[in-house]
């Protein structure tokens, strides 16, 4: 496998799969958040790897970046990204790019392993790819309830019933598996906090 780039900040998840690809004797060059988020080094194709996970930003910030940055990463083989597991689905839906692979801070190394060991044709690697749960209308929702926007906002901003919006957010707690609005609300809050 071609070399392998890896934003990551200095915790312990980082360290544990920067070792691990190490010691398997994978190619690997570690870079840092900023040098992504300060445009010093962005990546122009092969394989990346972004731990998500980070101390002093949030996955919500991260999110953003990568949509800024949409037009570097599309052209990867594969893109990786480690997020916490309570919001890697907010994660995936809030992203608009196509050729993700998330993970989450319960891989076992054994999964890495199989990503990163074997050479993967194009085809095995959109087989992999975290597929998008939610439709388009249902992913303008989602996203104007990050902006803190309630359901009679969202109606008014879409034209559409106040029923309709709040359908559309009834759905979207079910299919990202959000048993209530107070889990939905304290996953939101969390994509903001580091």
């Amino acid at each position: 496998m071609n070399s392998i780039l890896f934003y990551t900040d200095d915790n312990i998840i980082g360290k544990s799969i920067l070792h691990y690809m190490v010691d398997n004797e994978m190619n690997i060059t570690t870079l840092g958040y900023q040098d992504i988020a300060g445009r010093a080094y962005l990546p122009y194709g092969g394989v990346i790897i972004i731990n998500v996970i980070h101390k002093d930003i949030s996955a919500a910030r991260t999110v953003a970046l990568l949509n800024r940055l949409k037009m570097y990463l599309m052209h990867c083989t594969m893109l990786v990204l480690i997020v916490k597991s309570d919001l890697a689905s907010l994660c995936r839906e809030l992203l608009e790019l196509e050729n993700v692979l998330i993970l989450t801070e319960n891989l076992s190394f054994s999964d890495l392993s199989a990503i990163f060991k074997h050479s993967l044709s194009v085809s095995e690697c959109q087989r992999l790819y975290t597929r998008r749960k939610l439709s388009p209308r249902e992913q303008q929702v989602l996203a104007l309830l990050i902006a803190s926007y309630n359901s009679k906002q969202i109606a008014e901003l879409l034209n559409i019933a106040h029923k309709t919006a709040h359908a559309h957010r009834a759905s979207i707690m079910r299919k990202l598996d959000m048993h209530n609005s107070q889990v939905m609300n304290k996953r939101i809050v969390n994509m903001f906090r580091c």
